[in-house]
This record gives C-alpha cells, structure tokens and sequence, in this order.
C-alpha cells in the first residue's frame, strides 16, 4: 500500500469525532472500569447505534416494513448525522435555531466532503441528499426511527422532558409530522405518547418534581 492510499485510509478517523458531538438528551452511566458514575449528554455516534438498533427492530417484527432494503436503511441511518461533526447538533427543541437548520448543514456538506476518505464522498452526498428528500419509503423509514429513537431513548430520563419544553402539544406538533405516512409508526408513537402522560413525564418542573394542577 502506498503512502497516498495510506493517509487516504487515516481520514476515517474525522467520522470518528461523531463520538464526540453532544446531543441534548442524557446518557448517564456507572463506569465499572473506573468506578465514576457519569451524568452526561448522549453523543450523535450513540444516537446512531440506537437507531440502528431500533430499526432492525421494526424491520424484523413489523409487516409494514419487512420488504424494505435493510442494507439501504442501515447506511441512511449511519450517514444521517455525519454533518454534525461540521455543524454540531442543534435539538429538536431548539425552534429558533433549527429555522436555518437544513441551509447550514447543506453549506457545511463540502467541509465534510474534504475531511473523509475519497471513496466515501459520493456515498456521503447519495444518501444525506436521500435522506433529507424522503422521497423513497426507506427515507421515509429512516427519519421515522431517528425521531422514534428520541422518544425512546428519552424514556429513562423523565427530567428532559416538560423542564426542557416537552408537553403532549410540543410532543405532538414536532414528531407526528413524521410518523403520519405510517400506521406502524402511529400506533407506537400513540403508545410512547399514553405511557409519557401516564407516568407524568409531561409534569415534571425543573427540580424533579411532578407539577401539581
């Protein structure tokens, strides 16, 4: 292998700095190995793996979705937030900021382009310009488990939820859009939904406590 081949091949490590790109919702964790128990934010990476995860989840179990591309889908999900490592991650509840949200990261994508190894380059572009068309069900699909996995994942944090501005109408008004075309994902989103209320996740202030009305 040649030297040019070579460093080609190292770029892969600025894919790598997705590990490092803090999202708003928590992921805290005991480290056994250390002994420290961590309250942090989940980083993009760890977002990614969980929508792998939850995709091959709905592709496995779900008729509606059991004749996509699973391949494709995977690869949607692994590029979907690459961008972030340009621009940062900007939460779903952070209105004014997401306004120029989709120009940013378009601007952003040639930055990208130069940072990672040559043969990723027209993959990059092919799938983040599939992703954000949602054209094809398998994009359709895609941004239905990024939004899905929110929700999920945010289900052991009943702090991030009504002291970060989630209530059943914000709930509402920023995820159904996306599940709509599908009754697969209206069925678990009405779930996600019951199971939030009933526990008081839309009732919580900033000290933890259930608001009292």
């Amino acid at each position: 292998m040649n030297s040019k081949k070579f460093n080609n091949f190292l770029k892969i490590i600025n894919l790598y700095e997705l590990k490092t790109i803090p999202r708003n919702s928590s992921n805290n964790y005991y480290d056994e190995k250390d002994k420290i128990f961590y309250e942090r934010r989940e980083t993009t990476a760890e977002h990614v793996y969980s929508c792998l995860r939850l995709a091959d989840y709905f592709l496995t179990t779900e008729p509606e979705f059991i004749d996509l591309d699973k391949l494709k889908v995977y690869e949607i999900l692994l590029y979907h937030d690459d961008i972030e490592i340009i621009t940062r991650d900007i939460g779903i509840s952070q209105r004014k900021s997401r306004i120029n949200k989709e120009n940013q990261e378009l601007e952003a994508l040639p930055i990208l382009y130069k940072k990672i190894p040559l043969e990723l380059n027209k993959k990059l572009i092919m799938l983040d310009n599939e992703y954000r068309e949602k054209h094809t069900q398998t994009s359709k699909f895609a941004s239905g488990i990024d939004k899905m996995d929110a929700l999920v994942h945010e289900i052991q944090y009943p702090n991030d939820w009504s002291p970060k501005g989630f209530n059943e109408r914000t709930v509402r008004e920023w995820f159904e859009p996306t599940f709509k075309y599908s009754s697969t994902f209206m069925n678990y989103f009405e779930k996600l939904v019951q199971q939030l209320d009933n526990n008081g996740y839309f009732h919580i202030n900033p000290s933890g406590k259930k608001l009292e009305y």
